[in-house]
């Protein structure tokens, strides 16, 4: 099976503004900007989301701030980071995988989780499938 190509941040931006219901002109409000046609070409891809709007953007979207801040640091500055990882030690979390983390603890009751490789796949399947579900 072929892994699912990640989307951009224009390509992400553009979906969740889609699905928000709400206007160019009033997510620039909500965000800072007198003009909703920076909105607009960050959507197309056309000018870079500033990291200092990543969480203002998330908030106005209803989306992860993590989320957001991890695909648009991996497509803008992957080498940075990557170096933030490795100085925590670990990738950053949004709060959807840190839920799947509590279910799996939950449900293993502190014993160790180890995956064959036909679990693996159905894991990765009950995953696509809630992915899926929550565009």
């Amino acid at each position: 099976m072929a892994a699912q190509k990640k989307p951009t941040v224009a390509e992400y931006l553009a979906a969740q503004i889609a699905l928000s219901g709400k206007s160019q002109a009033d997510i620039a409000r909500e965000i800072g900007y007198e003009r909703s046609n920076v909105v607009n070409m960050i959507k197309q891809g056309k000018l870079k989301l500033p990291i200092t709007k990543v969480g203002q953007f998330a908030t106005a979207l209803g989306v992860d701030p993590v989320h957001l801040l991890r695909l648009t640091m991996a497509e803008y500055m992957p080498e940075t980071m990557a170096a933030v990882e490795e100085i925590m030690g670990r990738t950053l979390l949004t709060q959807s995988e840190l839920r799947i983390l509590e279910v799996t603890r939950k449900a293993a009751a502190g014993r160790e989780v180890r995956l064959d490789r036909e679990q693996e796949r159905q894991l990765t399947e009950i995953i696509r499938e809630a992915a899926k579900a929550s565009r």
